[in-house]
C-alpha cells in the first residue's frame, strides 16, 4: 500500500472529538497524581513528605521500564480491534478501579501506609495507566498519515486534555470540602471521576479507527528484538531531542503539580486558589490551541512551540519581582498557559513526524517503541523531580501541618518559581536545535516513492509466481 487511500482520507469531527475524550479520561488520573496526590498523602493521611517522594521516585523508575515493555507489546499486538485501539477496551475497567484505590489508604502504622501507597500507586501508574495511555498516544499515528489531519487531531486532544485537567484541578478541592473535607470525601470524589472516565474511554474506543497499516514489504516491530528496537530509535536524532523535551516538560509539570497547592495554601494563604491557578493557566491554553492551526501551517511546529516557551519563561520570571503577589502569580499562570498551549498544541504531531522520520531513516516503523521510550524519559524525569522536591521540603522543615516554618515557605517559593523557569528555558533551548519541519515534505515524498516501488515489486512477484 503506497501513501494513498484511507490513510489520507479526511477525519470526521466526531472522531477527532472522540480521540480528545480519551485524553480527558487519561487526565483524570494524570491530574490527580501530578497535581493533588502529593497533597493528599501529606496533608490528609499525614504520610511524611520525604517517604512519599522516595516512593514516587522508585515507582517512576518502574513506570519508565514498563513504558518500554508496553511499547514493545503494542508493536507486536494483532487483534480485531487493531494494534493500539484494543488496549483502550482492555484497560478501561482496571483504570477506573486503580484511580479509586489511590485514595483508600488505611488508617494504620506509617510503614503499612507506605507499603499500601507503593502497591496502589504502582498498580495505577506503572501498570494500568501505562497500558492505557501509551496505546492511546500511539493511536494518533495510526488514524492518519496526513500531516495536517494529524495536527488537527492532536489539537483536539490538547485542547480537550486541558479542559479535563482544568476540571479536575479546579473542582476537586471544592467537592472535597462540600463532602466534609475528609478522606472519605476524597474516595467519593475519586469514584465519581472513575465513572466519568469509563464513559469517556468507551466513547473514544467506539468512534476512533486505525487506518494506517504496514505497506507491502515494510518492516514493523513484530519480529524485531527489544534491544534492536532500542538501537534503531537511538539513531533517530529527532527522537533524542524530543526525549529531552519531554523530560523538560515533565520537570515543569512535576513542579507545578506538586507545589501549586502548597504555594496557594502557605504562600498566598488560600488553598482554593489552586483551582483558580489551574483556570488561569488552562483557559489561555485552550484558547491558544483553538487558534493555533493557521500559525502551525504558516510558521511550522518548532517555531510556534519556541515562541510559546519564551512567553512562558517571561511569565515565570516575573514572579521573582514579588513571590507573594497574587496578581503576578495569576499573570504568570496566563503566560504559562499561552506557552503550554503553543508547545502542547504541536507536541503530539511532532511525535508522529518523528515516527515517520525514523521509518524513513531505518526502514522500520516503530510507533509503540518511540512513543513509549519518550514517555519513559518523561516519567524518569518526573520521578526524580518529585523526589528532589520532597527532599528539599523535608530538609526545610515541611511537615504537612497547618503552620510551617519560614524556611519551608521560602523553599516552596524557590521551587515553584525557579524550577519552572529552568524547565521552560530548557524547552526553548532544545527547540532551537529541532529542524525536522524543514525536511519533512521531502521525507514523505521519499517514503511515497519507496512504498510505491515496494508495491510494484510485490505485484511483479505475484504475477511471476502465478
Amino acid at each position: 500500500m503506497a501513501l494513498d487511500g484511507k490513510q489520507f482520507e479526511p477525519i470526521r469531527r466526531k472522531e477527532k472529538i472522540a480521540y480528545g475524550t480519551g485524553d480527558v479520561a487519561c487526565n483524570i488520573v494524570f491530574a490527580l497524581t501530578t497535581s493533588l496526590l502529593l497533597y493528599f498523602y501529606t496533608n490528609v493521611v499525614h504520610v511524611n513528605v520525604f517517604t512519599v517522594g522516595v516512593i514516587m521516585m522508585i515507582s517512576r523508575i518502574f513506570d519508565g521500564i514498563s513504558d518500554v515493555l508496553i511499547g514493545f507489546l503494542i508493536d507486536r499486538t494483532k487483534s480485531r480491534h487493531g494494534k493500539a485501539r484494543a488496549w483502550i477496551l482492555w484497560m478501561m475497567f482496571p483504570y477506573a478501579l486503580s484511580a479509586i484505590l489511590l485514595f483508600t489508604v488505611p488508617q494504620a502504622a506509617h510503614w503499612v501506609q507506605a507499603i499500601y501507597i507503593f502497591i496502589t500507586y504502582n498498580f495505577c501508574t506503572t501498570v494500568v495507566y501505562t497500558a492505557l495511555n501509551l496505546p492511546y498516544a500511539t493511536l494518533a499515528s495510526l488514524i492518519t498519515r496526513d500531516v495536517n489531519q494529524r495536527a488537527s487531531i492532536n489539537l483536539y486532544r490538547t485542547g480537550m486534555s486541558a479542559i479535563g485537567n482544568l476540571v479536575i484541578t479546579s473542582v476537586t478541592f471544592p467537592l472535597v470540602s462540600a463532602l466534609g473535607d475528609t478522606q472519605q470525601a476524597w474516595v467519593a470524589v475519586s469514584i465519581l471521576y472513575a465513572l466519568l472516565a469509563l464513559l469517556l474511554l468507551w466513547f473514544c474506543f467506539k468512534n476512533c479507527h486505525e487506518r494506517v497499516h504496514l505497506p507491502t514489504g515494510q518492516r514493523g516491530g513484530q519480529s524485531i528484538p527489544l534491544l534492536q528496537k532500542l538501537r534503531l530509535i537511538l539513531t533517530n536524532r529527532y527522537f533524542i531531542l524530543f526525549f529531552l523535551l519531554s523530560i523538560a516538560l515533565s520537570l515543569y509539570e512535576a513542579i507545578t503539580g506538586s507545589c501549586t497547592a502548597y504555594y496557594a495554601q502557605y504562600i498566598l494563604h488560600n488553598r482554593n486558589l489552586t483551582g483558580a491557578f489551574a483556570s488561569f493557566e488552562a483557559i489561555p491554553q485552550i484558547i491558544v490551541v483553538l487558534l493555533l492551526s493557521p500559525f502551525i501551517y504558516r510558521f511550522g511546529k518548532r517555531n510556534v512551540a519556541f515562541v510559546g516557551a519564551v512567553i512562558a519563561s517571561v511569565g515565570v520570571a516575573s514572579q521573582f519581582l514579588d513571590p507573594d503577589n497574587l496578581s503576578l502569580a495569576m499573570l504568570a499562570c496566563i503566560l504559562r498557559g499561552i506557552g503550554k498551549g503553543c508547545f502542547r498544541g504541536v507536541k503530539y504531531s511532532m511525535l508522529s513526524d518523528i515516527i515517520e522520520y525514523g521509518n524513513w531513516k531505518t526502514g522500520v516503523r516503530l510507533e509503540g517503541m518511540i512513543v513509549s521510550t519518550t514517555t519513559a524519559g518523561q516519567k524518569f524525569g518526573s520521578g526524580i523531580t518529585t523526589a528532589a522536591i520532597s527532599l528539599l521540603l523535608d530538609l526545610a522543615g515541611f511537615a504537612g501541618e497547618a503552620a510551617i516554618p519560614a524556611s519551608a515557605k521560602a523553599m516552596i517559593a524557590y521551587i515553584y518559581i525557579g524550577g519552572n523557569l529552568l524547565a521552560w528555558a530548557l524547552i526553548a533551548l532544545l527547540l532551537i536545535l529541532y529542524r525536522l519541519d524543514k525536511h519533512y515534505p521531502q521525507i514523505m515524498a521519499d517514503l511515497a516513492k519507496r512504498e510505491a516501488a515496494a508495491d510494484l515489486a510485490a505485484d511483479d512477484a505475484s504475477t511471476t509466481s502465478a
